[in-house]
């Protein structure tokens, strides 16, 4: 979830402040740490260091950004947000003759 305000941490609209938890599944027959179901983008975050400099895009004002790369990978968490802009963001990436359908070449993933 984020945890700051949309003008950031020091106001100047560069920072975000995140509340993340990483959540370990156990397989019921072994009682270890099951990898099949680790969280991508919560164990990314987990992962990175203090300090870690990441590029962040969400829905501000009408639109959703794609990354600067066209070939970077993206991540969307619907949870708490809600699906729906997810929806039209994906068929508008996907479907719709947009430039960034032509453009686009990494993987999207949609986080439920």
């Amino acid at each position: 979830s984020i945890a700051s305000t949309r003008y950031g941490d020091v106001l100047d609209g560069s920072t975000v402040s995140l509340c993340v938890r990483r959540a370990e599944c156990y397989d019921p027959s072994t009682g270890a740490v099951d990898p099949t179901k680790k969280g991508v983008c919560s164990n990314f975050l987990c992962d990175a260091a203090p300090g870690t400099i990441m590029s962040v895009a969400g829905p501000v004002g009408k639109t959703m950004l794609l990354p600067k790369d066209p070939n970077a990978d993206v991540i969307m968490i619907a949870t708490g947000t809600g699906i729906a802009p997810f929806c039209s963001f994906m068929h508008r990436l996907f479907m719709e003759n947009t430039v960034a359908r032509h453009v686009f070449g990494g993987t999207a993933w949609l986080v439920l």
